[in-house]
């Protein structure tokens, strides 16, 4: 039950912020053995974000949320502008199967360490770069962040409500930077099995703008098929009537309700008594409901706002109608479904203690799922250099010496 999935996998990790780190702790919570390469000089976004007071602004080893997106991997520090980095690099593209990477295009090419100089020493192996808009074409050379993605794929445009601007979706929603690591490890897996096959690496150029666009393909579709360019319609769409989030007792509660045929109204219907205006014949079917929905919305809320959210769901949900309480992150933290699936396990870190990380989002039932702590900066100087490059402690010390590791 010991054996993970991608033990033995070997990968040097250049990832930073939201995408290079998460589909680094995606390979690494899997059993890949994932060293991060850091600069001491200029940390990652990940090692100076505090978020919590605790955290001091000179100690890079105390913020959580490097902590949450670099779970199980080595860390080394690398002066990348130093004469015998080039060196070192050489010595790990020998060791590695994957390369990981997310600056923005052409940084890695101007260090020397593009796919050019890894397939050159190890024609086998596997990289990844990432950035917002793809290594090639008019906007490639452009910095960005997700939210660039998110206005440029059109999906900021959808998002909102028609009388109001557009809104930019919130990190706790669809956000690209959480979307695109999924994509990325998947492809490096494909890549894996590609080369187990036929014995040859691969170049994963990855987009998030193209990945952003892809949740779009209704509406260009709409406007392909049909000229008809689609507009923001809060929670409302097309083929669903009633569908929203409607009230519910308590402060700041609500819940979700989704019908979507005729028969589904019935059910929702019958699960809420029936009331006299359930059967006015303007919300008879799906297409006369549509028509007056403001009004279908308003009588909804006023049945919805005598329940707690959880019981809302329950009740339609007894019936067979979508529904599903909106919770906070509090009702998230003690859910009893994530805590049966064990979704939060402590972790003890060196500097900020014990505290829960969500557990791999995958379950094989052959292996046990496991993770451990993220790495202190430069922790593991030691171990790459003497166990996985193979040097002696004097050559070692050699390189401190020099400030490789500064």
């Amino acid at each position: 039950m010991s054996q993970q999935i991608l033990k033995g996998i070997k990968v040097i990790d250049f990832g930073w912020a939201l995408v290079g780190s998460l589909t680094g702790k995606y390979l690494a919570d899997q059993g890949a053995e994932v060293i991060r390469i850091e600069n001491p000089k200029r940390l990652g976004l990940e090692r100076t974000n505090r978020h919590i007071a605790s955290s001091s602004p000179s100690n890079p080893d105390d913020k959580p949320w490097f902590t949450h997106l670099n779970t199980s991997k080595y860390s080394m520090t690398l002066n990348l502008k130093h004469p015998r980095a080039i060196w070192i690099m050489s010595k790990l593209a020998e060791w590695a199967d994957v390369v990981n990477e997310n600056f923005t295009p052409g940084t890695m090419e101007k260090f020397g360490l593009g796919y050019n100089f890894f397939s050159k020493i190890n024609p086998e192996i596997i990289m990844l770069q990432a950035s917002i808009f793809g290594q090639t074409g008019p906007l490639a050379q452009e910095w960005g962040i997700d939210s660039s993605g998110n206005a440029l794929s059109g999906r900021a445009d959808l998002s909102g409500w028609p009388d109001r601007a557009p809104t930019i979706a919130p990190s706790s929603g669809a956000y690209g930077d959480e979307l695109l690591p999924f994509f990325n490890a998947i492809a490096i897996v494909a890549a894996l099995d590609y080369r187990r096959r036929t014995g040859q690496g691969q170049y994963i150029d990855s987009s998030m703008l193209e990945v952003l666009t892809q949740q779009v393909c209704p509406a260009l579709l709409d406007l392909q098929m049909n000229q008809r360019l689609t507009k923001r319609s809060g929670n409302r769409i097309p083929d669903a009537v009633p569908h929203g989030v409607y009230p519910c007792k308590g402060d700041d509660r609500w819940c979700a309700i989704a019908v979507f045929n005729d028969k589904q109204w019935e059910s929702f219907c019958d699960a809420i008594g029936n009331p006299g205006w359930t059967k006015l014949a303007k919300f008879s079917v799906a297409e006369e409901r549509k028509q007056n929905e403001d009004e279908l919305d308003s009588l909804i809320s006023q049945w919805t706002i005598n329940y707690s959210p959880h019981e809302v769901m329950r009740i339609l949900q007894e019936k067979g109608v979508a529904a599903g309480a909106v919770q906070n992150v509090q009702e998230v933290f003690d859910d009893p479904q994530l805590k049966h699936r064990e979704f939060l396990a402590p972790v003890k870190h060196p500097v900020l203690g014990t505290f829960p990380h969500p557990m791999p989002l995958f379950k094989f039932d052959k292996i046990e799922p496991q993770i451990k702590t993220s790495p202190c900066l430069g922790e593991h100087n030691y171990y790459i250099c003497s166990k996985v490059l193979g040097m002696s402690d004097g050559e070692f010390t050699e390189l401190v010496n020099e400030g490789l590791f500064d």
